[in-house]
């Protein structure tokens, strides 16, 4: 079969991606490079001359796309940016925080005609889809950190601008909306219904895969999906919006629908489910692919993957080229190219017949999936499972047949004698689940870190090198076969960086701002030490210990809040163990009470030792020694001890710039000092 769409589709991905990370004078460049080696594959007669032409037209589309849409779209509303100015528009989507806050996505014009849509963080105003809002206060881009690059991620929803907390908004009710309205309403009660009969740890899950309420889903229940590689089944995608199709289609030859009829009304249940939902990037894209696969007998032509796989790329992008970046978009496309295009392609000459052979079959499709989602995790996150396909052979069943009996109370509107019993089994499934869950933590407790700055290079280079064997080869065992070469040569190369970390000394200051905690690591020893208590500060720390495989703590030290801290420690870093422990002398605890597994100590001032390094703490300040090199860290400049020291990293806003010593760092994100083994020391940014 002729894939047109394949050779339009495939390169106008790689020209939007090649755009939108690129610099103009770098894809200037890169863009000869692309033409030149496509003319090379014609010359030796790879492809065609109407493949050629597809390939260079749709490549050069895309780049233009991005520098348009960046110049006419995101330029103008980006102008806006550290300006006072008015905003008004209509709410777009709505999320309530437990503290009585909500975001409002707003889609509107500034007072200048300006169209564009904005973030609106405030007090709970109780408005909903459609109301109109006016804002007026100072608008700024959204922040990147070393937890969340939001900038980017709002980018892919097309918002360039946030609304400062301070701003004055101002809500009028409106009647407008009616039907998502209604949607987000029957949503909300289906998802109260599940929760209250099915309890809050089975429902709250149940409800986060039907729905889409990803607030509803327990920190733990989060925390194992996420270390088997599976969190994509507790959130809405393709894999819902396909089984609740099918259950319609199956009505519908029960009932011997139209074939024309069957197909306009799964294209009413796309739409419905969409909006309900609140239309995430991977149910549209499923929703595309379904129905062009759908509508393919219609006009007597054979549906194919790859094919409807392209046009739905081409078709989320093309308004809005900047989703070439969002994670969800990525792993969307990448999962379903594995599950749907080389998994099939890899297994097809795999016998069946002998269980055995069938299930290594299945684990071999799996791992398809795993291996083409793995660049993208690279790119994005900070570890990756290496259970990912045992997990989808044994988690994911579970999962599915929970989502499958979670549907007739969807449809049935949770009347009770259908709910009642279904939340009973849905409530034991669960707790199957979560067995075998923890049994598989236990039995494969590694992941894959991702802290290596040049992994992803690496994993790009290597993805090039398997796309040139297939090109090349077109061989099953050959393409096997630099796949297997590729992640032992990923594998050796983070061995190697881990090895070479493990002899540099180093000090992480995360947080933004009035955000401060400490960590400390040097020859497979790690210290942490909070000092603000923030209630981001456990957050930090997990993201640092995830991004560099850290599964163990030398110790812990908390010295502000500690009565908060000592429980947000613990369930933020779940699967993390610590050797000791260490609160303020005023930190109230319970008889027998542990932190991170161990009898916390009460202290206010602490001192650790090590053949090459010296941490004390003392008043809210560190003072650290390592050789002959000598480090302050601490909040308040006029707090710091006097003394001669190497460096200096205190929160910028407690200082003046004229009166800071030399070799002093003002902290406004995360800092990391990181000491070699010749004694040079520098400090660089984590983001």
């Amino acid at each position: 079969m002729r894939r047109t769409m394949v050779w339009i589709g495939i390169p106008w991905l790689a020209g939007l991606f090649l755009g939108a990370t690129c610099r103009t004078s770098v894809t200037m460049c890169l863009l000869p490079a692309a033409f030149m080696l496509l003319g090379a594959f014609r010359l030796f007669r790879r492809i065609t001359t109407g493949q050629a032409l597809c390939i260079g037209i749709s490549l050069t589309a895309a780049v233009g796309a991005v520098m348009a849409y960046s110049a006419l779209v995101y330029a103008p509303v980006a102008a806006h940016d550290g300006t006072m100015a008015t905003f008004s528009g209509k709410v777009a989507s709505v999320t309530v925080y437990d503290n009585d806050r909500a975001s409002y996505q707003v889609k509107g014009e500034f007072a200048d005609g300006t169209s564009a849509k904005i973030l609106v963080y405030t007090s709970d105003l109780g408005a909903r889809y459609g109301d109109q809002l006016d804002v007026a206060g100072e608008f700024s881009t959204p922040e990147v950190n070393y937890l969340w690059d939001s900038k980017a991620y709002y980018q892919a929803k097309g918002i360039f601008l946030e609304a400062s907390s301070d701003a004055f908004v101002q809500c009028t009710p409106t009647e407008n909306g009616k039907l998502i309205r209604m949607l987000q309403a029957y949503r909300e009660r289906i998802s109260t219904r599940i929760c209250v009969l099915a309890g809050t740890d089975a429902g709250g899950m149940v409800s986060a895969m039907l729905l889409g309420t990803k607030e509803t889903i327990s920190h733990e229940t989060d925390q194992l999906m996420t270390h088997h590689g599976i969190r994509h089944v507790v959130s809405v995608s393709g894999l819902h919006l396909v089984l609740l199709l099918s259950v319609w289609m199956w009505f519908c030859r029960r009932l011997h629908l139209h074939r024309w009829l069957s197909f306009g009304s799964s294209g009413i249940w796309v739409l419905l489910y969409a909006l309900m939902v609140g239309t995430p990037v991977s149910i549209v894209r499923a929703g595309i692919m379904y129905l062009l696969m759908q509508s393919a007998p219609l006009f007597f032509r054979r549906g194919d993957t790859c094919n409807s796989l392209c046009f739905a790329g081409i078709l989320l992008t093309v308004g809005n080229p900047y989703l070439i970046l969002d994670a969800s978009f990525l792993l969307s496309m990448a999962g379903t190219f594995g599950i749907g295009v080389f998994a099939p392609w890899l297994t097809k000459k795999m016998q069946q017949k002998k269980f055995p052979m069938s299930i290594f079959r299945r684990l071999t499709a799996l791992g398809c999936v795993s291996v083409c989602i793995f660049p993208v995790t690279m790119f994005y996150f900070r570890e990756v499972s290496v259970a990912a396909p045992v997990a989808n052979l044994l988690l994911v069943p579970i999962c599915s047949l929970m989502l499958t009996l979670s549907l007739g109370i969807f449809l049935t509107g949770g009347v009770g004698f259908v709910a009642k019993p279904i939340c009973l089994l849905l409530r034991w499934l669960y707790d199957l689940l979560m067995l075998f869950a923890y049994g598989l933590r236990e039995l494969v407790p590694v992941m894959f870190p991702t802290g290596w700055d040049m992994l992803p290079i690496l994993t790009g280079l290597l993805t090039a090198f398997v796309l040139l064997i297939f090109l090349q080869k077109h061989g099953r065992r050959a393409v096997a076969g630099s796949l297997v070469l590729s992640f032992v040569i990923l594998l050796a190369g983070q061995m190697v960086y881990r090895l070479g970390e493990r002899n540099s000394f180093t000090i992480a200051v995360l947080g933004q701002k009035q955000e401060m905690v400490l960590a400390v690591t040097y020859h497979g020893k790690t210290d942490i030490i909070d000092l603000t208590g923030h209630h981001k500060n456990p957050d930090y720390v997990q993201a640092y210990l995830s991004e560099r495989g850290i599964r163990r703590l030398d110790s812990l030290c908390l010295t502000k809040r500690a009565d908060q801290m000592r429980i947000a420690y613990p369930t933020t870093l779940g699967f993390v163990e610590a050797e000791e422990t260490a609160v303020p002398t005023d930190c109230w605890i319970p008889p027998d009470a542990e932190l991170m597994g161990t009898i916390p100590q009460q202290t206010d001032a602490l001192v650790l030792r090590d053949m090459q390094y010296a941490i004390t703490l003392e008043n809210g300040v560190v003072e650290i020694e390592y050789g002959t090199l000598r480090f302050c860290i601490g909040t308040k400049l006029s707090e710091l001890p006097e003394g001669t020291w190497d460096g200096v990293i205190c929160t910028a806003w407690n200082g003046e710039a004229d009166v800071l010593p030399e070799q002093t760092y003002c902290k406004e994100t995360s800092l990391c000092i990181r000491v070699r083994e010749d004694g040079s020391w520098n400090v660089e940014k984590l983001i």
